[in-house]
């Protein structure tokens, strides 16, 4: 749990005689509160989701009391769409890191779909889709600039593979790309309704074979 508490000012080895704290512990003490709301509300919003999460909630996760809540967010969605800001933002970061590699097209692809996903996690991003919340610009704009970003990777790393000949002709790379997502957060939808955290795994397996099987190299 991340602590938003007060630095303590008294002196090491003094008589309990307090000292006022200087610009610079004040400014450290605010980004501290700062981050520790964010942190908390990252936690419950995947935990929870933003409908589940209450201003509340955030305070007692980190310890952090109203006024610091309003000092640096004016509501809950204003520090909802921050969090997600953020999260979105490391979420596209690894997406690229994974998938704009040396390795060929499709190996890149299949580095998506092979990777192991708990299911009863559910995606950070793709969570608020089923939720009212998504209709909220600030909400949505987070969550679209991620599941765009992931989109064009995916496609140009398929296109890349029907240049070299590797994918068929008659595949189109972004629609492919779209449904390969699909498979993903499909995939986590089922996890929760069964309580069954690799059901996930077990439909990108069955995605990333009938992948193979669209390849140029299928006898």
């Amino acid at each position: 749990m991340v602590s938003c508490g007060r630095i303590n000012c008294d002196v090491p080895g003094s008589t309990g005689k307090q000292i006022a704290p200087d610009h610079w512990e004040i400014g450290s003490l605010m980004a501290s509160k700062r981050e520790g709301l964010l942190l908390a509300a990252k936690k419950l919003l995947w935990e929870r989701g933003y409908e589940g999460t209450s201003p509340r909630d955030i305070q007692d996760e980190c310890g952090a009391g109203q006024g610091s809540f309003y000092h640096h967010f004016e509501t809950k969605l204003d520090l909802a769409a921050t969090a997600l800001g953020e999260v979105s933002a490391d979420m596209r970061d690894d997406a690229s890191d994974l998938l704009n590699s040396e390795l060929p097209g499709l190996e890149r692809v299949a580095l998506f779909l092979g990777r192991g996903r708990d299911g009863l996690k559910g995606c950070r991003m793709g969570r608020f889709a089923a939720e009212a919340s998504i209709a909220e610009p600030k909400i949505r704009a987070p969550v679209k600039r991620y599941f765009d970003h992931l989109e064009s990777l995916l496609t140009a790393a398929l296109d890349e593979a029907k240049q070299s000949g590797t994918l068929q002709a008659s595949v189109e790379p972004r629609a492919l790309a779209a449904l390969l997502i699909a498979v993903v957060q499909g995939g986590f939808v089922l996890s929760r309704i069964h309580r069954d955290k690799a059901a996930i795994n077990r439909a990108t397996a069955t995605a990333l074979a009938l992948l193979r099987s669209s390849t140029t190299s299928r006898r």
